[in-house]
């Protein structure tokens, strides 16, 4: 076992960071996990698949957080409602704010002192 572990899933939050392995612990007969030191004396729990030494035990597949077909589906509704959405500044709105009620005040209200 290595003394560090890297964070090898590119959908992990903690992707390419590096720790320093404390053990590691089998919590069931698939699931396998690997402490590892993160900062002020506390730990993490990682699933050893993610990281650089469980890769060699697991067949790796690279994993996206958007699959081929949500991104075809994005692509779909994004051509359907081309147009739909115009903006025309001269249309969208007052040209200019109007004005407020008045100035205010420039001194201050004296406090009561409680």
């Amino acid at each position: 076992m290595s003394a560090e572990v890297e964070v090898v899933e590119p959908t992990h939050p903690l992707y390419r960071r590096r720790f320093q392995v404390v053990s590691v612990i089998r919590e069931s007969c698939t699931a396998r996990m690997v402490r590892v030191e993160w900062r002020f004396g506390l730990t993490l729990l990682l699933p050893l698949s993610v990281t650089d030494i469980g890769a060699f035990e697991e067949p790796r597949t690279m994993r996206t957080k958007l699959s081929v077909e949500a991104l075809e589906d994005l692509v779909a509704v994004a051509e359907a409602s081309e147009g739909a959405c115009l903006s025309s500044p001269e249309t969208s709105g007052a040209r200019c704010r109007p004005r407020s009620g008045g100035r205010s005040s420039t001194t201050s209200r004296q406090r009561s002192g409680r």
